[in-house]
């Protein structure tokens, strides 16, 4: 990424990227299939181990392990939604690599 971008340029990046992936059909029966299956077998996935191995786009794994272990796997709506508002605080360059 561009050196010369701001960091409300980068946030809104971000923003965007959860937005789209919140967007996508299947985005909820992913997040519950990683929660309850992928991260139970694999606790250290990576984002782009995860996007291969369930065939999503690498931006849906990169917001989904993020929510999921921002401050552990959810279990309750209200914790998913602190999760889902805590994930579009980052910027893409938090998972840098």
């Amino acid at each position: 990424m561009s050196q010369g971008r701001t960091a409300l340029q980068k946030d809104e990046l971000w923003g965007l990227l959860v937005e789209t992936a919140h967007a996508l059909p299947m985005y909820k029966h992913h997040k519950r299939y990683v929660q309850d299956v992928m991260l139970k077998e694999k606790p250290d996935i990576s984002a782009r181990e995860l996007a291969v191995q369930i065939n999503i786009p690498l931006g849906e794994a990169i917001v989904l392990l993020d929510e999921l272990q921002a401050t552990g796997v959810p279990h309750s709506a209200a914790e998913s939604r602190a999760s889902e508002a805590k994930s579009a605080s980052r910027t893409l360059l938090d998972f840098g690599g």
